[in-house]
């Protein structure tokens, strides 16, 4: 399904292609689910690789298309392919999903909430919050792996001094203590395995932290890559 899914979005090339592709519901949930589970589908609530079709939910002929049940024994939780993520309990049909999709990854500059309404024919508010959910779908989850390359830095003006304090100003004070209003941040990047010119870099994320302490730096380790902004 995976090179299914690839061949039809290489097709697209036009908005009028797009929208063709983008029409029928049942396969634009289909495509979604070969985007979100390409190894196969995977359970949301506990991670167990294989779960079952409820019989006459999966064509389409009840109001929860594509239902799904966990074949684990302590969980059988039924699931859909938007289940526990930003799509979650969504009343706009898949396809306007993946056609707002397919807009704000083809805008070099970006692309409005007005827009990317005005485009898919709904209200500014429901554009608004379709564009905030599909960069969350667009997040990585995976943890950086490997070699990590870790620096902090802090980011803000240069604080001024209050009016009538003759004492000093921020800087390094005892103890190597920071004494700065700045803001800090930690910097992550994965250096890639291989050294070779022309290979693909690691990933990268930067964040707003407490300090720059070894819990804060593992604790950002693990965090989802920022999304994806146009």
């Amino acid at each position: 399904m995976a090179d299914d899914v690839l061949t039809i979005l290489s097709r697209i090339t036009t908005v009028s292609d797009m929208t063709q592709a983008f029409s029928d519901e049942d396969q634009c949930r289909r495509l979604l689910e070969a985007m979100v589970w390409p190894r196969g589908r995977i359970c949301p609530a506990c991670g167990y690789k294989r779960s079952t079709s409820i019989p006459g939910r999966d064509w389409g002929k009840t109001k929860r298309p594509g239902l799904y049940q966990c074949s684990n024994g302590a969980c059988h939780h039924q699931f859909t392919v938007t289940t526990r993520t930003p799509l979650h309990s969504t009343k706009l049909p898949l396809r306007l999903w993946l056609q707002g999709l397919w807009l704000i990854l083809q805008s070099d500059k970006g692309l409005s909430s007005v827009r990317l309404g005005e485009a898919l024919g709904i209200s500014q508010q429901a554009s608004w919050r379709m564009g905030h959910a599909l960069r969350l779908l667009m997040t990585n989850e995976k943890p950086l792996e490997g070699t990590v390359e870790i620096d902090e830095l802090r980011i803000g003006g240069t604080p001024h001094k209050p009016a009538g304090n003759l004492g000093p100003g921020p800087g390094r004070g005892r103890r190597g203590q920071p004494r700065t209003t700045k803001t800090p941040v930690l910097a992550l990047v994965q250096r890639p395995e291989d050294r070779d010119v022309g290979t693909q870099a690691g990933s990268v994320r930067a964040t707003v932290v407490d300090d720059a302490s070894a819990a804060e730096t593992a604790r950002v380790r693990v965090l989802p890559s920022p999304p994806i902004y146009t």
